[in-house]
């Protein structure tokens, strides 16, 4: 991650000096906290997208060494697997660097009214990102009961969980103007997005997320119910 900062991103964090850090914060979903670390921290943004994860991201700038944007877990974070907690900051990380160049508008938006489901807007060669992200997870999922993953979900403490004909649904608050929706009827499952996020942010990413997220519950669901059998069986 350092390389990217020093590196890819290094030219596009510059443009972080021009930005209302407070906005970013709330498209980002998380918060501006007011202690800063040393002098040269301009802000320092938390995010905590499920429990136990949380980062913080350091951004600092001088005249002589220009941007610089750090990376920090919170210890509790070691709890989640490696591979998921670095794919989150490489997501959040090309998101932000997007808002710095100008990729994106730095405005007020939130999630939008619909749901779209992801096989109905994304392209077709979007279809393999889908296999990868969802596909060893199906089985796992046919196997969860409503009453473990509303208990997961508690556990997870974001997003809500609710019972549908044949099934379940749960939803997540993403990032601040990004939802997702996870169904699950009979054998199958079907991954949404709301309409807005749908069309803001790239297949992969939203992908990305949906992997990510998933992962979160089904680790809490084997949590509550230590039967069902480890994802890794599956990869």
């Amino acid at each position: 991650m350092r390389q990217y900062v020093r590196k890819k991103y290094r030219q596009d964090l510059e443009g972080l000096v021009n930005l209302a850090p407070g906005l970013l914060a709330q498209l980002m979903r998380g918060e501006i906290l007011e202690e800063k670390p040393y002098a040269s921290v301009k802000w320092v943004l938390r995010q905590q997208p499920f429990r136990p994860l949380e980062l913080y991201w350091l951004f600092d700038h001088d005249a002589e060494h220009g941007a610089d944007l750090r990376i920090l877990y919170a210890r509790k974070s070691l709890a989640v697997p490696t591979e998921d907690a670095y794919v989150f900051a490489w997501d959040y990380l090309a998101l932000i660097a997007r808002y710095a160049r100008g990729a994106f508008p730095l405005v007020p938006a939130a999630p939008g009214p619909d749901w779209l489901p992801f096989s109905d807007f994304a392209p077709s060669a979007a279809s393999p990102v889908q296999d990868t992200a969802m596909g060893p997870r199906q089985e796992l999922l046919n196997l969860v009961s409503p009453e473990v993953v509303e208990v997961a979900m508690t556990r997870l403490d974001v997003g809500a969980c609710t019972s549908v004909p044949g099934g379940w649904q749960v939803t997540w608050p993403i990032l601040g103007d990004l939802s997702m929706r996870l169904s699950q009827t009979g054998s199958g499952s079907e991954v949404a997005f709301d309409s807005h996020g749908a069309r803001k942010y790239a297949p992969e990413l939203l992908m990305s997320f949906a992997w990510l997220y998933v992962n979160a519950l089904l680790r809490e669901c084997r949590q509550v119910e230590p039967s069902l059998p480890r994802l890794s069986r599956y990869l």
